[in-house]
């Protein structure tokens, strides 16, 4: 059961939105390896807006 969630909105510097897409893609590999995580998502909310949402089942 989920009972934690964190989200973290990101704002790419200009010029470094490619930067950080790439950096979110990167990052799933990495969290298929936490067992504790849930569900992780990364997000693009606009232009330069980006996200990263996880959910945990406890603050551990």
């Amino acid at each position: 059961m989920v009972k934690v969630a964190l989200f973290v909105r990101l704002e790419a510097k200009p010029g470094k939105e490619e930067d950080v897409e790439t950096f979110l893609k990167g990052g799933l590999p990495l969290v298929m390896d936490e067992p504790a995580t849930t569900a992780w998502f990364g997000i693009r909310l606009g232009p330069s807006t980006f996200g990263i949402f996880d959910a945990f089942p406890d603050d551990a």
